[in-house]
C-alpha cells in the first residue's frame, strides 16, 4: 500500500512539475493568438460585438477543455487550490485581510487568469455544481468584454501611430 501511494505521489507531483509550466505557456500563447485575431477580424470589418460574442465562445471552449483536463488528471495545474487554503488561513487569523486577500484574488482572476482559474478556486464554496456553469458563462463573458475593449484601444491606438509615422492626421 505504501508504495503504490508513493508512486501515486511522485507520478502527481511529475504531472504537476509538467503541467504547472505548461499552463501558462499556453496561456500566453493564447493571449498572443487572441490579439492577432482580434487585430485580423477588425481588419475583416467584423464588428467588436461580434469579435466579443466570439472570443467569449471561444474562451468559453478553451475553459471547458481545460477544466476537463483538471478534474481528469486530479491535478491542480493552476495551483488554485493551494492559493485558496492560503485565504482560508489568512482569514482564520485575520478575518479582514483575508476577505479582502480573497476579493482582490477573485478581481485578479477575473481579470487576468480567466474563469477557469476561478471556477477551480471558487469550487469549494460553490452550494452545487449547477452553480458552476453561471459562474463560468458570466465570468467569461465579463473577462472577454474588458479584453475586447483593451484590444480595441490597442488596435486603435496602432492605427494612429502608423497614421502619424505615414504623416497624415489620426
Amino acid at each position: 500500500m505504501a508504495e503504490s501511494q508513493t508512486a501515486a505521489t511522485r507520478r502527481s507531483r511529475l504531472l504537476l512539475a509538467a503541467l504547472v509550466p505548461s499552463f501558462y505557456c499556453i496561456e500566453w500563447l493564447l493571449v498572443a493568438v487572441s490579439a492577432s485575431l482580434f487585430a485580423w477580424l477588425k481588419y475583416r470589418g467584423l464588428g467588436v460585438e461580434q469579435i466579443w460574442l466570439l472570443f467569449w465562445a471561444g474562451n468559453l471552449a478553451v475553459s471547458a477543455a481545460f477544466l476537463a483536463c483538471n478534474d481528469r488528471l486530479q491535478v491542480d495545474f493552476t495551483l488554485m487550490q493551494a492559493l485558496r487554503r492560503g485565504t482560508e488561513m489568512a482569514t482564520g487569523r485575520c478575518p479582514w485581510f483575508g476577505k479582502g486577500l480573497e476579493a482582490a484574488l477573485c478581481l485578479r482572476l477575473l481579470l487576468w487568469e480567466g474563469p477557469f482559474p476561478l471556477l477551480v478556486y471558487l469550487r469549494q464554496r460553490l452550494p452545487s455544481r449547477s452553480w458552476q456553469l453561471p459562474l463560468l458563462v458570466t465570468a467569461s463573458g465579463i473577462q472577454m468584454f474588458i479584453w475586447t475593449q483593451v484590444y480595441t484601444l490597442g488596435c486603435n491606438g496602432i492605427s494612429d501611430l502608423l497614421q502619424l509615422w505615414k504623416g497624415g492626421q489620426p
